[in-house]
Order: C-alpha cells, then sequence, then structure tokens
C-alpha cells in the first residue's frame, strides 16, 4: 500500500496534466480517515484572468452531492415521527399534482430515484415553481419499478422539509447537519452574499459545439440557488468532515449526527439500478452500483462504498467513502459540471489509497488506437453518407503511429475521446457534432458505421430518403435561456428523428431518438419508461419556431 505522502505527490503530479488536456482550471482533492485528514490538495486557477491559484478556502458548489443531506433530514425527520417515508408526497404537499397512470408516488420513491419522473424541468429557479409545474408534465412508470435519476424529485423533498418544519429547507439544513458537522464556512444555499469566496466556475466558451483540447474557456454564469437538489457549497476541509461523517457511518468526533438505524436506512434502501462510472474506467474495480437514499452504493474490490457526484454549472465535484480501508476522498473543480475529471482523480487516488494499483487512463484525449476501452478497429477505413441535399460525403479514418486521424476534402483532423461513448474531432468540416461508432451495424445496412448529426457515415452507403414533411419541419438548432441545457440540435438520419447536444450540464451525452407517442409529442430516447417528453410548437413556412423539453421552451434560432 502507498503511503499517503507518496499518494499526494502522484496526485500533485496527476492534476498539473489534467489541467493541461481537459476543462479543468483547478480544484482541491481531499483525503482522509475516520479521525483526521490525510492530506488536502490544492490545484490550479481559482480565477485564470488573475491567475489566482486555488486555496483550501475557496468555496466550490459541491450540486448533487447535496442530495445526500437531504437523505440524511429526511431520515432525522422520520425518526421524529415528523413524517413517514412511505406516505405519498401529496401527504405533507396537497397542492402537488402531476399526470400520471399510476399511484402516487412516495418520500422513499423521490429518495432513490424510483418515482418515476423526469430529470429535471430547469425553466425556473424557484423550488416551489419547479415543484408546482410538474402538473404539466407526466411520469413515466410505475413507482419503485425502475431507476430514473431524477433532480425535480429532490427539490420536491425539500418542500416536504420546509412543510413538515415550518423553515426554508436552507436553514433546516444549515442548523440539523452544516453546524453540527462542523462545516461551519460551508452554504446551504448559493447566493450573491457569498459569491466573493468561490473559485470561479467556468465552461467552455463555445457551447454550441463539442469541446476539444485548445479550446477556450469562459466564466459559467453566475445563478443563486436554493433546490435542495444541489444548492451547497463547501470548501476542501468542511467536505473532508463530511466524508469523515460517512466513514463514522453518521458520527464525527464522538458526537451523533444521524442515528445507526437511519443510516443503515440510507445505505441499505437501495433502488433498482444506480449512478453509472465514467465511460473508459474500465479498469476501477466497481463490481455494483446501486442507489440508496440520497447516495450511491457501490461494491469495489469487493468493498462496499458510498459515493456520489455533483455537477452545477461552473463546478463538477465527486466523493467517494470506503469505510472498510477506513478511506474518504473528495475532489471538488471549477469545471463544468458534464466534465467528470474529479471523479476520474478520485477513483485514481482511491485505488492508490486502498493498494488496489489501477492503470491510469491516458490523460490526453487524442484517440490512441491503443487504448482498449475506447478504440475498435472497425473504425479505420473508408466511410461515405449521402447528407440531406444528397451530396455524398466522404471520410476516411486512418491510423498515424498510435493515434486516429479524420480526413476530408484534402484536410485531416485529430480524433478526440470524450467522457462518453462518443468522439469529437479538430477537423473544420466536423465540429458541429459528436462522432459516435456503431460497431454492430449489419452488413446489408452497410457495415460498421460512424454517426455525425444528420449523417450515418457507412461503408457502403445508401442514398437518404428525404423523410416525412413533418419529420423535417422539426430539424434544426434550438436555443433556450437555462444555464442547465442551452441548446440542442434536431437532425434527421436513418429516417429516424435524434435530439444532441453538444454538452451542458443536464444535456445528454449521446444522441437521443425522439420517438413520437402522439402527433407533436415524442419520447426523448428508445428507453421505453423514459419520462422526458419534447412537443412540437407552432409551424412558420414549413418550420417548427419552437419546441418544449420538460417545461423548458426552446426557440429555433439562426444558427444551423
Amino acid at each position: 500500500m502507498i503511503s499517503p505522502d507518496a499518494v499526494a505527490q502522484r496526485l500533485r503530479e496527476l492534476t498539473g496534466e489534467f489541467t493541461q488536456h481537459w476543462p479543468i482550471p483547478g480544484g482541491i482533492i481531499v483525503a482522509v480517515s475516520r479521525d483526521r485528514t490525510l492530506f488536502e490538495l490544492p490545484f490550479g486557477r481559482a480565477n485564470v484572468d488573475a491567475a489566482l491559484p486555488v486555496s483550501r478556502e475557496h468555496l466550490f458548489a459541491i450540486g448533487s452531492i447535496s442530495k445526500a443531506f437531504v437523505g440524511l433530514l429526511i431520515l432525522r425527520l422520520s425518526e421524529e415521527g415528523k413524517l413517514e417515508l412511505d406516505a405519498p408526497v401529496t401527504t405533507y404537499l396537497p397542492w402537488f399534482s402531476i399526470g400520471s397512470h399510476y399511484p402516487m408516488f412516495t418520500l422513499r420513491h423521490l429518495l432513490n430515484h424510483s418515482a418515476g419522473l423526469p430529470a429535471g424541468t430547469d425553466a425556473l429557479p424557484d423550488e416551489l415553481g419547479q415543484g408546482w409545474w410538474l402538473r404539466e408534465l407526466s411520469t413515466g412508470f410505475p413507482p419503485g419499478e425502475a431507476f430514473h435519476y431524477s433532480n425535480i424529485g429532490y427539490i420536491l423533498l425539500g418542500l416536504v422539509i420546509s412543510a413538515v418544519t415550518g423553515k426554508p429547507v436552507m436553514d433546516v439544513c444549515r442548523a440539523r447537519l452544516l453546524e453540527p458537522l462542523g462545516m461551519t464556512s460551508s452554504v446551504p444555499c448559493i447566493s450573491n452574499r457569498d459569491r466573493h469566496r468561490f473559485a470561479i466556475g467556468y465552461a467552455p466558451a463555445s457551447d454550441d459545439r463539442p469541446w476539444i483540447p485548445g479550446d477556450e474557456l469562459a466564466p459559467a454564469t453566475w445563478f443563486e440557488t436554493n433546490t435542495s437538489d444541489g444548492s451547497i457549497a463547501a470548501n476542501g476541509p468542511d467536505i473532508g468532515r463530511f466524508l469523515r461523517m460517512l466513514l463514522g457511518a453518521g458520527r464525527l468526533e464522538g458526537k451523533t449526527l444521524v442515528s445507526e438505524a437511519a443510516f443503515q436506512q440510507v445505505i441499505g434502501l437501495l433502488a433498482p439500478g444506480g449512478e453509472p462510472i465514467v465511460e473508459f474506467l474500465d479498469d476501477a474495480g466497481v463490481e455494483e452500483s446501486l442507489y440508496g437514499l440520497g447516495i450511491n452504493v457501490e461494491i469495489i474490490h469487493g468493498s462496499r462504498c458510498l459515493t456520489h457526484g455533483g455537477g452545477m454549472v461552473g463546478y463538477a465535484t465527486f466523493v467517494l467513502a470506503d469505510p472498510a480501508n477506513d478511506i474518504g476522498i473528495a475532489v471538488l473543480t471549477n469545471a463544468n459540471g458534464d466534465c467528470p475529471g474529479a471523479q476520474v482523480i478520485v477513483r485514481i487516488a482511491h485505488a492508490w489509497l486502498a493498494g488496489n494499483e489501477m492503470d491510469v487512463p491516458p490523460i490526453k484525449l487524442d484517440l490512441s488506437i491503443g487504448d482498449r476501452a475506447t478504440f475498435d478497429t472497425a473504425m479505420l477505413g473508408d466511410f461515405s453518407a449521402y447528407g440531406p441535399d444528397n451530396e455524398r460525403v466522404a471520410v476516411t479514418f486512418a491510423a498515424d503511429k498510435d493515434k486516429l486521424l479524420l480526413l476530408s476534402n484534402g484536410r485531416t483532423g485529430r480524433v478526440f475521446k470524450s467522457w462518453s461513448a462518443r468522439y469529437a474531432t479538430d477537423h473544420p468540416d466536423f465540429r458541429t457534432f459528436h462522432l459516435t461508432f456503431d460497431p454492430t451495424a449489419d452488413a446489408g445496412d452497410g457495415g460498421p458505421a460512424w454517426n455525425y448529426g444528420p449523417l450515418k457515415l457507412c461503408c457502403r452507403p445508401t442514398s437518404l430518403p428525404k423523410g416525412a414533411k413533418a419529420l423535417l419541419a422539426c430539424v434544426g438548432h434550438y436555443r433556450s435561456h437555462s444555464p442547465w441545457f442551452t441548446n440542442f440540435r434536431i437532425v434527421l438520419r436513418d429516417e429516424r428523428l435524434f435530439l444532441i447536444a453538444p454538452g451542458g450540464v443536464e444535456a445528454p451525452s449521446e444522441d437521443l431518438e425522439l420517438v413520437e407517442q402522439e402527433p407533436g409529442k415524442f419520447r426523448v430516447g428508445a428507453e421505453i419508461h423514459a419520462p422526458e417528453r419534447l412537443i412540437l410548437g407552432p409551424m412558420v413556412d414549413g418550420k417548427v419556431v419552437s419546441v418544449t423539453r420538460d417545461g423548458n421552451r426552446y426557440s429555433r434560432t439562426f444558427t444551423d
């Protein structure tokens, strides 16, 4: 087993690579045991323009890690007899309504993301407004049948806490958890009065195309929020205290913050599924992942570990507590919330501290033909397709030493991996969309294929049908003012509509098929029970003017 000091030195070198090759300006790594802090390692910049280094006092929005605090509060209130986990949410929020063919979900269903709710709405900043307007949406499956991560579910839980205590949930969180934990520098909501204490959050300067190494970052949109799905901000020392409480099963420094019975429910009442890990971390040793009541429960190399990620506009975080090995690790960064760098660093640090040496994936994002997790030999060769105007588009994917290149129209671009099953390139003709590769396409349908926006690039392409007029009317680029999910494009590929987002905290990390449920109303994604919906708006001159995604209205924009 490597000593904590040696691990800290290795991590110091590793973070230098991350800040060079990933969209991560800076952050802090904290490692603890039940009794002490093993190390705190600030790295990079809290303010890029001012060249201000990250310090241990800088605040970072911890995003969905806040859900663990909500789960603990709900269990404490349950023990006090103020609420029941298996009571319908309308017991505490009698005004609440949502379209559904199923029985009303309970607090337990909300806690473990099995209520059938959409992932989120994000159209309104206030928690009461978001909860009220859920009446315009619908659930996707019977409560308890499946796991479907939902931020709006935790917003409802915050409203329940406020309803049964008679106090704002942020005040309850401060008084009953943050202060008893000694997290005295942390704040339960993000407000302008504390803005000067935050490391500045960053996001890709161009939000309408995939980020690749070398692209600029810009300060992310700042806004106030008190919604309990992700409103806590903490610094390095404070998040270390939270980890020590998790390692102590609800106890810290001899004080019981959460009873043993309540803590066991948090980590024992599990959903049918859990959060996925980063696509290319195939050597992290995760054997099982199921969601509890506010925290993910994983089996890593035989040990039960507690994990959670947090994604906010301009901030990405991750925590892992391994009680069996007495190791807790947190990484807080000021990278945009869809960047998984914090999770990758945590899992590497955990493996090193636990004595489970793992192969660190290449930090450089160039797609290497030697990378067994992201490269397939079938990717190489000549591919072509007929575009929407029946023009032929031809590309060649070729190896140059150990890198993958894209050649087209007499120009060459590098191919980069991302943190999902998508790729990007700096070839100027292919910057708008991610690339995805399908090695399983039937030979009679052109064989293995690269997908790029509306193009299905095959070895033997066939002419692309024009598609139904109603479908073509949807095709275009749509934008809203929500900083969570700013824009997406709808394309027609292989006679099917797809919603494709280049990035964003709440944006999907894959091309999602739009499956028509009734005229003008589509399920977002091929997953049968997915509750997300996209509804077409009015049509002018043969083009849809706007669409509504789960209560968020997006209008057609002038850009392609």
